[in-house]
């Protein structure tokens, strides 16, 4: 659901709490597949409303929040673009996230060819394995 900061992020202007971002979680998420990547972006804040959703801080800036982070599917290799972090993701957890991105891939293909001659592109489905 979300990330449980362990470092929340507390803002106090004179005194007064202004924010107590407790939570981080992706706000929105790329997926490139003719250039084998990922581009997410994380935001901290509080989790909040029904359905639950990321409440984004107005304090969610660098480094703590508003990160986007580009993951290369083939190697792991990953850089938070604001911070200059990089490294590799473990292999499990890659092929696991490469793999719900190919149904992901396969299941907007398939919406797009259901209603026959109707459909927003006619023609039948062939998974990406």
């Amino acid at each position: 659901m979300s990330i449980t900061l362990t470092k929340p992020k507390k803002v106090d202007v004179n005194g007064v709490n202004q924010e107590n971002n407790t939570q981080g979680a992706t706000v929105a998420m790329n997926v490139d597949f003719l250039s084998n990547t990922v581009t997410f972006k994380l935001h901290i804040g509080t989790v909040q409303g029904t359905p639950p959703n990321l409440n984004i801080g107005v304090y969610s800036t660098p480094p703590d929040g508003g990160l986007t982070v580009v993951v290369d599917l083939a190697t792991g290799k990953f850089t938070v673009q604001e911070t200059g972090q990089t490294g590799t993701v473990p292999s499990g957890p890659l092929n696991t996230f490469i793999s719900e991105f190919k149904a992901d891939r396969n299941q907007s293909e398939t919406l797009a060819t259901l209603g026959g001659a109707a459909a927003i592109m006619p023609g039948t489905q062939v998974p990406w394995t």
